[in-house]
């Protein structure tokens, strides 16, 4: 039976996207009968966290399987591996985004682009998270005569809530990684507009970013109504979403927008920056921040609350359409992709 090696060390940070992506494609492709031998690249730490259906690698035994064995097929589910395969060995690259490109100086943006196209090079097909991201490495990278697809990230919520403080009163939500891209800061103010509402910002609590906030919420005196709970579980984050008068996105720049999928699943107005790959995911059922001024932004979740709430079938729809997204879907396509390649 051949062999798949799936690289999923970043299963070592369950706190960011990636982490999420490799728990849950984990999950769905070791649920899942495949004509392969399916093998995990992971921490120590998820040795046997999938069952008996998978043939588990750490970054210690990986060098000494290869020395008498082979793999027929790599995948890398995202594009800064710490490992790559011989020449020999096949491999999918799939890019999430090139974000750096806007986040990182003009020397660093080299550099990492030009590592990622000898990824690309060597890899002997692409995948992408959105069409966003595929024109935007079309447009940086060179993938010519590289077979190219779209496979859209699965989303997955949790079923059972747990009580989160602040979510007694009316309150907005938003989470993610405390970085400027994600531009929670231009939120802060908006509460001004909002007197009755609480914000509630889910984050891991570190760096200057979290620290340039919290000096915001003390300049425009609203220490009483932002709210930072930190880095949260699963089923605190399903209180939030369910609970919250509406999802909050301002990000500038987005892969995919995991978050987004996940609030519409929760049946909540969803209000959303207009940049990157965020109109593609939120299409008609979300509402879209044409600016980030805080009056301008303040009419936009104002107008979009009384929208949605007037209109039951948008939240039907709503919710039909982020159900679409499932792991089952993202890793079938998957599958589909490894069988095509490895019959070639």
């Amino acid at each position: 039976m051949k062999k798949v090696l799936i690289d999923l060390l970043k299963l070592s940070n369950l706190n960011c996207g990636l982490g999420q992506v490799a728990l849950n494609f984990a999950k769905g492709l070791s649920q899942t009968e495949t004509p392969f031998e399916k093998h995990f690249l992971v921490p120590e730490s998820f040795k046997s966290q999938f069952g008996n259906s998978v043939v588990y690698h750490t970054k210690r035994s990986l060098g000494k399987f290869l020395k008498s064995d082979k793999f027929d097929l790599w995948h890398c589910i995202h594009q800064d591996p710490d490992f790559l395969p011989d020449d020999k060995t096949p491999f999918i690259l799939t890019i999430h985004d090139l974000n750096f490109l806007g986040e990182k100086n003009a020397k660093k943006s080299q550099n990492r682009l030009k590592k990622l196209q000898e990824r690309v090079n060597a890899a002997a097909e692409i995948c992408f998270i959105s069409e966003f991201s595929k024109a935007s490495a079309e447009k940086n990278l060179d993938l010519t005569n590289k077979p190219v697809h779209v496979i859209y990230n699965g989303v997955n919520t949790s079923e059972t809530e747990s009580k989160v403080h602040g979510t007694e009163d009316k309150f907005f939500f938003s989470i993610g990684v405390f970085k400027r891209k994600k531009n929670f800061h231009v939120l802060i103010p908006v509460m001004k507009f909002f007197p009755d509402y609480k914000l509630i910002i889910a984050g891991d609590k570190e760096g200057s970013y979290y620290k340039e906030m919290k000096k915001l919420v003390k300049t425009e005196k609203l220490n009483d109504r932002i709210i930072f709970p930190g880095l949260i579980s699963e089923e605190e984050k399903t209180r939030l979403y369910k609970n919250c008068s509406a999802f909050l996105f301002p990000s500038l720049f987005e892969g995919f927008g995991l978050p987004v999928i996940e609030a519409m699943r929760n049946g909540v107005p969803v209000v959303i920056s207009n940049l990157s790959s965020l109109p593609e995911i939120g299409s008609e059922y979300a509402y879209y921040f044409k600016d980030f001024e805080p009056e301008s932004m303040y009419r936009i979740i104002a107008d979009s609350l009384k929208l949605f709430n007037s209109d039951a079938s948008f939240k039907k729809n709503q919710i039909l359409y982020a159900n679409g997204f499932s792991w089952e879907k993202n890793v079938r396509s998957y599958i589909a992709e490894y069988d095509s390649l490895l019959m070639s």
